[in-house]
């Protein structure tokens, strides 16, 4: 059997059976070849495109202010996979935007390069992940506040019935309701971690920014963590400079610090030290919270925010934790419009910086410490 010649003609036809909307486009960022998915999926005739940037369907992808990025990939073409992290859209000839993965495929010839870009309409795909997203925090949410009610109840009761006296409960008795109010309470902590972050994936949830002093609130928290750090047999210690006055939620700032407090503790062995630090580093005020525990590996720092992610070694000592405290962190800060950063080195410790604003309307003179703890 003959194999055919791949002609002209063949070439366009096998272009056409491609699945997705392909577009051939050349070394200066002309269209040259339009497949028939192109009009079936983005509604552009090929007639329309042919001879014209490639800009006039891909806007997101090679914008005229970035020349840089084609001319550079022109210079060294290489394949590059179907991808959506990049958040490209195509333009519809009905002029609205369609969500996309791109292709690009090189090809070196005489005449110079031409580059295949494949385009795939992920919109249904995005529709769908908005969908599950929806579901999911409906369900976190309906979950948690139906926990939430049993939960409480029974840490209350159990602290009624340590507040007995001896007569009516035993020394043993005494110990197992203890066991029962600690692992309530931890329960309870989860579960308000959870409806924190589906009310924050939801956009339901709005910080209330008032001025206030960032040492009085660390103060506080440091002072209610006190009993936590002795259980831990770590020593917490604080240290604060006088900053301006900040604009922050008060309780959702104070959660930020527990948190971090709560995971210095995990991590730091006992006969170590935590370290709460309230300064201005010359771009703001931060507040830092430091241990000498035991660190994190440099691949595992740029998922720590993430929600559920637990380091291999977190994994392997068994500490608890569901791993939402961190992406709280991350969330209640950037609804403040400050940064949170981490340092470690394994073996070390670890080191959490949070950066705030300050409050515009404040007196920049005014002490942080001289306003009331919240």
């Amino acid at each position: 059997m003959t194999r055919p010649e791949l002609d002209s003609g063949l070439f366009r036809e096998l272009l056409d059976a491609a699945p997705d909307p392909t577009v051939i486009v050349d070394g200066d960022g002309l269209i040259v070849l339009v497949n028939r998915q192109v009009e079936r999926v983005l509604g552009h005739r090929r007639e329309d495109l042919v001879g014209h940037p490639v800009e006039v369907l891909v806007p997101a992808r090679f914008r005229p202010q970035h020349p840089g990025r084609r001319q550079g990939f022109v210079g060294r073409p290489s394949p590059r996979p179907m991808s959506a992290s990049q958040g490209l859209t195509a333009l519809h000839s009905a002029g609205h935007e369609v969500p996309v993965e791109i292709s690009l495929s090189p090809l070196v010839t005489e005449s110079g390069v031409l580059v295949s870009a494949a385009l795939r309409d992920i919109t249904e795909r995005r529709r769908m992940e908005a969908e599950a997203d929806r579901l999911r925090d409906e369900l976190i949410g309906t979950v948690s506040h139906e926990l939430r009610t049993p939960l409480t109840s029974v840490i209350g009761y159990s602290e009624l019935l340590a507040d007995l006296p001896e007569e009516q409960l035993g020394g043993r008795a005494r110990a197992l309701v203890e066991v029962i109010r600690r692992n309530a309470a931890r329960e309870l902590r989860l579960v308000d971690d959870l409806l924190t972050m589906a009310f924050f994936d939801g956009d339901r949830m709005r910080v209330q920014r008032v001025p206030m002093s960032l040492a009085a609130l660390a103060a506080r928290v440091v002072a209610d963590q006190m009993p936590a750090a002795r259980a831990a047999g770590v020593e917490l210690v604080i240290e604060t400079e006088p900053v301006p006055v900040v604009s922050g939620d008060r309780d959702r700032l104070a959660q930020v610090l527990e948190n971090l407090l709560t995971n210095a503790f995990k991590f730091t062995p006992s006969g170590g030290q935590v370290t709460v630090r309230v300064c201005d580093d010359g771009t703001g005020p931060v507040l830092e919270v430091s241990d000498t525990g035991v660190g994190v590996e440099p691949d595992e720092i740029p998922h720590l925010f993430e929600r559920l992610y637990r380091t291999p070694s977190a994994i392997a000592a068994h500490v608890q934790g569901a791993g939402l405290g961190l992406s709280i962190v991350q969330r209640v800060v950037a609804a403040h419009e400050g940064t949170v950063t981490v340092h470690s080195e394994r073996g070390q410790g670890t080191s959490f910086r949070v950066r705030l604003r300050y409050d515009a309307g404040a007196d920049p003179g005014t002490d942080a410490g001289e306003l009331t703890a919240p």
